[in-house]
C-alpha cells in the first residue's frame, strides 16, 4: 500500500474515531439540550465528509451508503451554523428563514450534474453560511455574561468559519481534498479540548433562580452587589436605551467581570438581554393586556422600555412569547372581552 494513502486512512480514521467520542460525549454531558443535539449532529456531518473525500474511501463508497453520505456532508456549513447559534444564542430555533440555506443547498445536489454553474452556486452557498458562523459569535459579544464563553467567540468564529471557508475555497480552485483530513483532525482536536474543558457551562444552561435561592448560593461579599442591582432593576433602570453592562456596573459600583459572575453564575443568565428582557417584556405584557392602552402605537412601549427601535422589541417579545406584541394584545384583550 503506498505510503500516502496509508497515512490518508490513519488520519481519517483518527477522526473518525475522535467524532464518535464527541457525539457520545455530547449525548452524555449536555442531554436534551439544543447545542448538545446539534453538536453531535455536527461531528456526524463531518464525519460523511471525512469519509466522502478521502481519496481512498470515497470512491469506493456503495450507491446506497453515497445517498446518506453526500447530503450530511454538503449540510456541513449548515450544521456548523445551527451549532454555533445554540451555542451563543440563549434562543436559536432552527425555523423559517434558517432553513433556507439547507434548502437551497439540498436543492443544488438535487439537480446536480457536475458543470462548473452548479459547483459555483454551492460553494458560494456554502461560504455565505460560514461567513454567518464567523459573525454569529461576534455579534453580541459583549453581551455574553459567561466570561469563558465570552473568550472562546473570537477563536471559535475565526478556527471554525475561516477553516471552514477556506476549505471549501480550496478544494474548489486546487480540486484536492487528500489533505484536508490532517486540517480537520487538528481542529476537531482542539475543539475537542476546549468543550470538555468547558462542558455545561457551554451546553447546558443553569436554570434562572429568584433572588433568595441565588442569595444562598453566592459568596457573602457578593450579596450586598445583588441586592443593590435588584434595587436599581425595580426602580426601572432596565428602561435606559442602550443600557450596557459596563453602565449598569458604574450604577451598582461594582467592577464590570463582578457583575457579570453575579447575573450568571449567581442569577444563572447566560446574555445580558435575556436579563433585561426579563423586565421589559414582562412590563410590556402588563401594559399589552391593560383595556386602556388598547389604542396606543405598540412604537411608543417599546422607546419607553429602552429600546432603540420597534424591529428589536418585537423580535424580543416574539421569542418570549411566541406572539408579536400586536398579536398579543389582540389575544389579551379579545379573552378579557369575554369575561
Amino acid at each position: 500500500m503506498d505510503a500516502a494513502v496509508l497515512i490518508d486512512l490513519l488520519v481519517r480514521g483518527a477522526l473518525l474515531g475522535l467524532l464518535a467520542l464527541y457525539i457520545f460525549l455530547f449525548g452524555l454531558i449536555g442531554r436534551g439540550f439544543d447545542a448538545a443535539r446539534r453538536g453531535a449532529l455536527l461531528a456526524f456531518g463531518i464525519a460523511c465528509y471525512a469519509i466522502n473525500s478521502s481519496p481512498t474511501i470515497g470512491p469506493i463508497q456503495p450507491e446506497w451508503l453515497s445517498a446518506v453520505i453526500i447530503p450530511f456532508t454538503i449540510l456541513n456549513p449548515v450544521f456548523q451554523w445551527w451549532f454555533t447559534g445554540a451555542l451563543f444564542k440563549d434562543r436559536f430555533p432552527i425555523l423559517g428563514w434558517r432553513l433556507i440555506p439547507a434548502g437551497l443547498l439540498l436543492t443544488n445536489y438535487a439537480v446536480w450534474d457536475a458543470n462548473p454553474i452548479q459547483m459555483g452556486i454551492h460553494v458560494f452557498l456554502s461560504v455565505a453560511t460560514f461567513a454567518l458562523v464567523i459573525w454569529l459569535p461576534l455579534q453580541d459579544r459583549a453581551e455574553d455574561l459567561i466570561e469563558r464563553r465570552r473568550a472562546l467567540r473570537a477563536i471559535f468564529s475565526l478556527a471554525a468559519g475561516a477553516l471552514g471557508i477556506f476549505l471549501m475555497i480550496n478544494e474548489w480552485v486546487t480540486g484536492q481534498v487528500a489533505q484536508q483530513g490532517g486540517a480537520l483532525l487538528l481542529i476537531t482536536t482542539l475543539f475537542g479540548g476546549v468543550f470538555l474543558t468547558l462542558r455545561r457551562d457551554l451546553l447546558a444552561p443553569r436554570p434562572v433562580l429568584p433572588q433568595q435561592e441565588a442569595r444562598r448560593r453566592m459568596m457573602p461579599e457578593d450579596t450586598h452587589f445583588l441586592d443593590k442591582l435588584t434595587a436599581l432593576m425595580n426602580q426601572g433602570i432596565y428602561r435606559e436605551e442602550g443600557l450596557t453592562v459596563a453602565k449598569l456596573a458604574e450604577h451598582v459600583g461594582v467592577p464590570e467581570h463582578r457583575l457579570r459572575k453575579i447575573i450568571n453564575q449567581g442569577l444563572g443568565y447566560r446574555n445580558f438581554s435575556s436579563f433585561l428582557n426579563e423586565r421589559r417584556i414582562g412590563e410590556a405584557k402588563a401594559w399589552l393586556e391593560n383595556p386602556e392602552n388598547g389604542l396606543t402605537p405598540v412604537s411608543g412601549l417599546a422607546y419607553d422600555l429602552g429600546y432603540a427601535s420597534l424591529g428589536p422589541f418585537n423580535r424580543a417579545f416574539k421569542e418570549v412569547t411566541g406572539q408579536t406584541p400586536t398579536e398579543y394584545r389582540r389575544a389579551a384583550l379579545t379573552d378579557s372581552g369575554k369575561d
